[in-house]
């Protein structure tokens, strides 16, 4: 009897535990507190990157927007007194995790912004339930990010590799498809890999009278001049094809060390003549490459900045979903040399006046909300952009897709989406790291308030509870989802 007691009392301080484990994972720290719209910012240099700046200068935000921009007062200061202000950062490739992991669209929403990132775009939702969720707490203020556009769907062929895919065979399902997604408020179309010419056309030209662009992966029989997205990612389709079905990724990347002058001439010729923009995403293959040394990425400083199952588990060349999975030595030589073709690639498209976008592809192994951008533009500074060259491209360039009047400028009636340095960052990118404060619909979040809040969120997320529970149950169901 006293040993049943005893196991009786046991379970119930067991179940006490886990119950107090359960209510600690889902029981988040307050959100950032939304600051009041406006605020006045003197004796600061604004830029825009490639289009003008000024020094000794005075910018008055009113509610969302900048209600004055002019020459400082003389004897005005401020706490922002010398720093440099420059519009908002742009990532038009992200993906949100789930809802099902408690608390990760929340955190990826306020890496966006801790970052200077003002403005993102999800890129296809692969779940169906992770953009919703994102969208709705940051447009109700239940917590900060930044602005974001979404696709919503994969609009793909036959045998999809996402759930959440609308399936075109034809051309009428195509507008069909277009139709469903401007139906239900998203704000672009994301084209995938199956989708055939005759349907491709017929989706461009709906979501064009609809006023959405199309972008995406350029489809494997569909090639890249004939496909014509508005906004190309990856540079998929700019390498000649593969006589058959193409490797998967990452395999299909040694398709760049075949791309010779000729084809690359003939692909930013095409770009230029039907205006279509690229979003290179860099960092995908710098991330990747990294991962050949796993113990060392996993020790990287943005790493950190999220759950360590994502590092333990998730993001594992060993049991996660890395596409570092399996890779041997020569693989990862043979994407390295793509990655230098893709580099000169970006290069020449530059040189040449094709619009580049910056994007990140953020869920994918070791790309970091914000931190992940950051890199993204140092590695346009790495293909042969100058720092302001490849600011432009994120702040100016990649602000023009949400289709906001004057976003990206610095002018009377602009949206204050605005990032304060205390360095010049279009002198040197690792000004990047000098952010001492972000404006994000009118509303100032100092460097002070923003690490509060990162401090608050990993004191939470690094903790026993949250990691011992959810990084062996992640594993678990990697594990049955993998086969391992």
């Amino acid at each position: 009897m006293k040993v049943a007691l005893r196991i009786a009392l046991g379970v119930l301080v067991l179940l006490a535990v886990l119950g107090g484990a359960v209510a600690w994972i889902v029981t988040l720290p307050a959100p950032l507190p939304a600051p009041p719209r406006g605020l006045t910012l003197e004796n600061v240099t604004w830029i825009v990157p490639g289009v003008g700046r000024a020094s000794g200068q005075r910018i008055v935000v009113e509610g969302g927007e900048i209600a004055e921009v002019g020459p400082s007062h003389a004897a005005a200061d401020g706490p922002f007194a010398g720093a440099f202000v420059l519009p908002g950062l742009n990532d038009l490739h992200v993906h949100f995790p789930p809802p099902s992991l408690p608390g990760q669209t929340e955190l990826f929403a306020f890496l966006h912004l801790y970052h200077g990132v003002t403005g993102a775009r999800d890129a296809g939702d692969v779940t169906g339930t992770s953009s919703g969720p994102a969208i709705e707490g940051i447009r109700s203020g239940a917590f900060p990010g930044p602005r974001l556009l979404s696709c919503g769907y994969f609009v793909d062929g036959p045998e999809p590799l996402w759930a959440n895919s609308l399936v075109v065979t034809t051309p009428e399902e195509g507008r069909a498809a277009v139709r469903r997604v401007a139906g239900e408020g998203f704000g672009c179309v994301k084209a995938y890999n199956q989708l055939d010419a005759p349907s491709l056309e017929a989706i461009r030209d709906e979501a064009h009278a609809l006023g959405l662009p199309v972008i995406g992966h350029t489809p494997v029989r569909v090639p890249y001049e004939v496909a014509r997205l508005d906004d190309a990612q990856h540079g998929i389709g700019i390498p000649p094809p593969f006589a058959g079905e193409p490797p998967r990724f990452p395999l299909v990347l040694e398709g760049w060390l075949y791309l010779d002058d000729a084809r690359r001439e003939a692909m930013i010729d095409a770009a230029l003549e039907h205006g279509i923009a690229n979003t290179p995403t860099l960092v995908t293959i710098d991330r990747l490459i990294a991962t050949r040394d796993y113990a060392a990425i996993r020790r990287e400083p943005d790493a950190a900045l999220l759950p360590g199952f994502y590092r333990e588990v998730v993001w594992s060349p060993i049991e996660g979903m890395s596409a570092a999975r399996g890779l041997s030595d020569a693989d990862f030589d043979m994407i390295e040399a793509a990655r230098d073709v893709l580099h000169a690639t970006v290069k020449r498209m530059h040189e040449r006046g094709v619009h580049l976008h910056s994007g990140t592809d953020t869920l994918i192994a070791f790309v970091v909300p914000g931190a992940a951008l950051h890199r993204e533009l140092r590695l346009f500074e790495r293909a042969g952009l100058t720092a302001e060259e490849a600011l432009a491209v994120s702040m100016v360039a990649s602000a023009d897709a949400f289709g906001v009047p004057r976003l990206g400028r610095i002018e009377r009636g602009a949206p204050a989406e605005l990032v304060i340095f205390r360095d010049d960052p279009t002198r040197s990118l690792d000004a990047l790291d000098s952010i001492a404060g972000v404006v994000r619909e009118g509303r100032l979040y100092t460097r002070e308030a923003l690490d509060a809040q990162l401090d608050r969120y990993r004191s939470h997320f690094d903790s026993a509870f949250y990691g011992g529970l959810l990084t062996p149950l992640v594993r678990r169901v990697l594990a049955s989802t993998t086969g391992d």
